[in-house]
């Protein structure tokens, strides 16, 4: 039987790999409609712990800065959608910003599987070595733990 794919999770992280992705998810539904849900997660730091010395980067944005931060990340996901794609019969799009307590590819999964999606569409940076190992990769951690299938887009 061939899997039917009418709903769409497409993930960036707003680089130029990750917006090459969301292409693809169209592209996928092209012929035969559906939905693509662009999704970005915004990674949200935990609470300092007071029993121990630590460096933070930055402080704890307000519910204010945080509100506006969404509307901001999900004005700039709009504006990812393809022209030739706005207003197609037979296609919608929904904008998703998740905000994540823990790892990124964990609230990838879970909005995957809360919004029951048929299709986690992503891109890979590539990293490999080294850079790998200290950058990791929320695709591949994607791909061990989503049970659903995921389009992987290379870089070239």
């Amino acid at each position: 039987m061939t899997p039917r794919y009418r709903k769409l999770l497409v993930t960036t992280d707003f680089s130029p790999l990750g917006n090459g992705a969301i292409a693809h998810g169209y592209a996928v539904l092209a012929q035969r409609g559906g939905t693509v849900i662009l999704c970005h997660v915004l990674e949200r730091p935990e609470p300092p712990n007071p029993m121990y010395a630590h460096y933070s980067p930055g402080r704890m944005l307000s519910p204010e800065e945080r509100e506006a931060l969404r509307q901001s990340v999900s004005t700039a996901l709009e504006s990812l959608v393809p022209a030739e794609m706005r207003g197609t019969q037979g296609i919608v799009t929904e904008v998703r910003v998740v905000e994540a307590p823990g790892p990124v590819h964990e609230a990838i999964c879970q909005e995957a599987k809360a919004l029951d999606v048929d299709l986690i569409v992503m891109a890979s940076h590539g990293h490999s070595g080294i850079a790998r190992l200290f950058l990791g990769s929320v695709t591949e951690r994607v791909l061990r733990s989503a049970d659903r299938p995921v389009l992987i887009i290379r870089s070239v």
